[in-house]
């Protein structure tokens, strides 16, 4: 017998693997650039001219390539006392009006910086110590934005299908899921 796999899961994998990958690699750099820069200042009375700057540009990496994989977790702060007093029917609509909002919200910033990030190109400036393209950090904030965006959409048609009820995770249902 033939076992079909869904291709969508094998990408949804394989981002979910690099999404890790980025993460983990990013702040394990960022943490190993500043200790390193740390030692070279009061050990060896010099410093990592550079180290400041590919420590920004890293840590930005990390933070909206970690926003998006957030929220495929569920992990983004999600307040619903209010959405509970309704129906489930009225809930459901609710929380498809709220990703609606986030979808607009991050399709809008995402717009812009691509006009950014390409006029960024354009001018062709090197970053001030690493002298690498200026374009390619601001580049982490369309990717950041394209991967939230295609996750939201992606809980988006499970809300809808009704695989899901909800945007965010509850407080404790992490703890719940591990216990079973």
């Amino acid at each position: 017998m033939v076992m079909f796999v869904n291709p969508m899961r094998k990408i949804d994998r394989a981002l979910d693997w690099l999404e890790r990958v980025i993460i983990t690699i990013g702040l394990a750099g960022a943490t190993l650039m500043m200790f390193a820069n740390v030692v070279a200042r009061y050990v060896f009375d010099s410093g990592l001219t550079w180290a400041l700057e590919a420590v920004q540009y890293t840590v930005a990496w990390v933070v909206l390539i970690g926003a998006a994989h957030l929220a495929k977790a569920g992990g983004h702060l999600g307040i619903d006392i209010m959405v509970e007093k309704f129906s489930p029917q009225w809930q459901r609509r609710l929380v498809l009006f709220a990703l609606g909002s986030c979808l607009l919200f991050v399709g809008v910033v995402f717009y812009y910086s691509v006009i950014y990030t390409v006029e960024i190109r354009a001018f062709g400036d090197l970053s001030e110590d690493l002298r690498i393209p200026q374009w390619i950090p601001y580049l982490s904030i369309p990717l950041g934005l394209a991967l939230m965006f295609m996750h939201f959409v992606r809980i988006g048609v499970d809300i809808w299908c009704g695989r899901a009820i909800r945007i965010h995770k509850r407080e404790g249902q992490e703890l719940l899921e591990d216990k079973r």
